[in-house]
């Protein structure tokens, strides 16, 4: 059946080419619509437990979406007239970029300790900031320094840097666009509503960009060679990696043509080989990527790398359908060149499709990771890689057809590696030799695996030189931390005793309907729990800063002369506080509709020390104890709890994605070569330099992140292709050849191809080293090394294994005569 198709898009090869290209330029026309999305919500599942509970905890407090644009003068010195000028320049300029709610700094900081005016309720009517007339500086200096809101907030502990917090406006369409997705009651209802969220993001990018550029545009007004200016906040970071991805997306296509151009001319020594798979692979690719943007999938950070990949798998399968084309060419070079392709599609069909269907299952295995981007990538590489095979077997089909017949080669080696691979594999000496090493390799691999770690601060993901990492790292060290947290404590409703006579009855309902009263919220209960859950926190290692209602408890005691604020005090401040003031020193942390206080952190996340699910468990738990006693319930909920459940789940998904990968693969085997022996050695040979890898990671300190789990799922899909086709080759040979013949030939005949397929990869996948996300790199250096040792394993151990096994079965063979 498979051959009379063969036969019929040979026969027809101007249709075939004519037909197969429209397909692939009409799904290419939709690739220009795929987009690119670096959210942090993209890094996530839509069902994700703990960030629906973020999103729900961020709805009882406004303006979580913020900016920190740190500024540190040259002359260290904040509070001199030039610094104090030019920061009221950059805070009132910041003030009217397009997506800003508001801007708080030391320029507009309420000062309620510094002025002449001592009479409280009359300062509450107009409370002077630092460029008020009647301020004191003097004092103004100091309680900026000291106040518990500002310090390690909005200035630094030395006053020598100061973060400027631009709040952007909340965008309130997206969070009831998701509230209605999550509302939905069936899956055609979600899909229209992921539509509408996909078209307003869209939308929301061009607006972010635009606010952004506005910013950027300040801060080169204002830094000098003297001060100098860093931005941090996460709308920040989405933006800069999408300018990374969609730079990294231009560096791989452009490397990528050059390099491969130049190794397929040293390897084919003609320009219609070297045109034609880099045409395959390039008509493949934006084929695909039409598919993707129809199935509405989006480019993050980890799927880019889809780019790179399908160029790399799609080549691997012409340069194995081209070797073997040159071979039979010069094997029979008076046959018809529809002849000699059909012989070559026929050859290689069943090989190339049992390689392109393990390397899909390696791939279909990340779809059981919990990440989303990771999942995308599963699917989208599955795609492309089926598409691979289909566009190579039709192109190759009718273009080897209509090109004019020629004199075909390939390179020589003068030093036969090959050759001398298969020797070193014959001699029983080496043999031991190469069984002790990978006996060896798998010692150290035991040892190294264990100490694999999932560590890993989002501000190590960027280059040392780039921007983004520099102004991460000022802010995180100078300003308190980049990681927020927030630990949320809600007072449970006091129990009705029903045993109470009627009189006491109708006191507590009238007492209780008096609480539900603004006014008469705060008492010495959430006072005492916010002092002691505060000072507790404060005194935690890692967390930079906290801020909580008893911040404005230990501003107030300053200002009342060192004498506590009482709840009559607490609540005649939130009635009398203007609404400005009252959105940054209550309204954050208190919300009295939902009954709940908030205690508000950021992390120090570039500390080496910091270990973030062992920090958070301590955290849950000592928090319980602290407040056993207290009949509350503790929430903690934050940017760092959605990313670290993102690294525990690595670790869980690296297990699963293995075991999957490795057991399907297996029974493929089976299915494939229909010998138990030939499907462990196969799995042997991929297995054992894979645990290299990750013993050097674990020896090395390299952690596992978004990118090097899927390395796992990678290198095996594509490593085993070696094996397949080896195998493969082994056994026609074995049928009419001695052991060593066949091993001698199976090497100089299939060995090329593998030569020439893993320095293509490694040529392919060395263009990631160039990007500026470091993962990447990792990934890129990591597959390069273990895609070395893959073809180690296929020239030496794997021909060592099948001598072992034929040299043991010829003995028993002639010990039987």
């Amino acid at each position: 059946m498979f051959s009379k198709f063969l036969k019929l898009i040979i026969s027809y090869p101007k249709t075939t080419f004519l037909g197969t290209l429209f397909i692939c330029l009409f799904l290419s026309f939709f690739a220009f619509k795929i987009s690119v999305d670096a959210s942090a919500e993209s890094l996530l599942l839509e069902d994700d437990i703990d960030l629906k509970t973020f999103r729900e905890i961020s709805k009882h407090y406004k303006n979580d979406n913020f900016l920190i644009l740190a500024f540190k003068p040259q002359d260290g010195n904040l509070f001199s007239k030039t610094n104090l000028s030019k920061l009221e320049k950059i805070h009132y300029e910041l003030e009217k970029a397009p997506l800003v709610n508001r801007v708080f700094s030391i320029i507009n900081a309420p000062l309620l300790q510094s002025s002449e005016n001592t009479d409280f309720k009359e300062l509450l009517k107009n409370i002077p900031n630092i460029q008020s007339k009647d301020i004191n500086q003097t004092k103004a200096k100091s309680e900026i320094l000291n106040n518990p809101f500002y310090k390690n907030n909005i200035i630094s502990k030395d006053g020598k840097i100061t973060g400027i917090i631009i709040y952007l406006k909340t965008d309130y369409i997206y969070d009831k666009l998701i509230e209605k997705r999550d509302l939905a009651k069936n899956e055609k209802e979600k899909n229209a509503i992921r539509l509408a969220i996909k078209k307003h993001q869209d939308q929301q990018k061009i607006l972010n960009k635009q606010n952004l550029d506005f910013i950027k545009n300040i801060i080169k007004k204002y830094e000098t060679n003297q001060d100098k200016l860093y931005l941090g906040g996460v709308s920040m970071i989405a933006d800069d990696m999408i300018t990374y991805i969609k730079s990294d997306l231009l560096i791989y296509g452009v490397s990528l043509v050059f390099l491969l151009a130049i190794a397929l001319y040293y390897f084919f020594r003609t320009w219609r080989f070297v045109f034609l798979p880099l045409f395959i692979c390039f008509i493949s690719l934006s084929a695909a990527s039409g598919i993707f943007a129809l199935l509405n999938f989006q480019i993050t950070v980890i799927s880019s790398n889809y780019v790179a990949l399908v160029l790399i798998i799609t080549l691997s399968v012409v340069i194995h359908l081209i070797t073997h084309f040159i071979e039979i060419s010069q094997a029979h070079p008076k046959a018809k060149i529809q002849r000699l392709v059909l012989q070559t599609l026929l050859a290689k069909a069943k090989p190339s499709l049992y390689a392109i269907v393990t390397t899909m299952i390696g791939f279909c295995s990340l779809i059981l990771s919990n990440i989303e981007p990771i999942i995308k990538l599963g699917i989208m590489m599955s795609i492309g890689i089926g598409l691979a095979l289909i566009f190579s077997y039709l192109f190759l089909a009718s273009v080897l057809v209509l090109l004019k017949p020629k004199q075909y080669y390939k390179k020589e080696f003068k030093f036969n590696l090959l050759e001398f691979c298969a020797k070193i594999s014959l001699d029983p000496k080496k043999r031991y030799i190469i069984y002790g090493i990978s006996c060896i390799a798998i010692l150290i691999s035991l040892f190294g695996i264990s100490k694999l770690r999932v560590e890993n601060s989002f501000v190590n993901y960027f280059r040392d030189s780039s921007e983004i990492k520099k102004g991460l790292l000022v802010i995180d060290k100078n300003l308190s931390g980049t990681l927020p947290l927030d630990v949320i404590i809600r007072f449970k409703d006091n129990q009705k005793n029903t045993d109470s006579n009627n009189t006491l009855d109708s006191f507590e309902d009238e007492f209780e309907n008096l609480e539900k009263k603004d006014t008469y919220w705060f008492n010495s209960q959430k006072t005492r729990i916010a002092k002691k859950v505060h000072e507790f926190l404060e005194h935690q290692k890692f967390v930079g800063s906290v801020l909580s209602l008893n911040s404005l408890l230990i501003l107030g005691k300053n200002i009342n002369h060192g004498e506590d604020l009482d709840d009559f005090a607490l609540a005649f401040l939130n009635e009398n506080l203007p609404q400005n003031f009252k959105q940054d020193l209550i309204s954050p942390f208190v919300n009295i509709k939902n009954n709940e206080l908030r205690f508000t952190m950021r992390i120090v996340d570039s500390d080496p020390n910091l270990r973030r699910n062992e920090f958070l468990t301590k955290l849950n738990e000592n928090l319980h104890k602290l407040l056993k006693n207290d009949n509350v319930q503790i929430q903690i909920t934050g940017i760092m709890v959605l990313y670290n459940n993102m690294l525990q789940s690595l670790f869980s998904s690296q297990f699963d994605t293995l075991v999957f990968v490795i057991l399907a693969i297996f029974i493929l085997f089976i299915f494939v070569f229909r010998d138990l022996k030939f499907s462990i050695i196969a799995i042997l040979v991929n297995v054992i330099p894979l645990s290299v890898v990750f013993a050097l990671m674990g020896l090395c300190k390299i952690p596992l992140d978004m990118m090097s789990i899927t390395i796992a799922a990678i290198a095996i899909g594509i490593g085993v292709d070696d094996a397949i086709h080896y195998i493969y080759r082994f056994k026609e040979e074995i049928k009419t050849k001695s052991i060593e013949k066949a091993i001698i030939n199976s090497h100089l005949s299939i060995g090329s191809a593998l030569y020439y397929t893993t320095i293509s990869i490694v040529l392919g996948f060395s263009v990631m080293m160039s990007s500026n996300f470091i993962p990447t790199i990792y990934f890129g250096v990591l597959t390069i090394f273990v895609m070395i040792l893959l073809l180690s394993g296929s020239l030496f151990l794997l021909p060592s294994f099948l001598i072992s096994i034929y040299s043991k079965k010829a003995k028993i063979e002639n010990q039987h005569k």
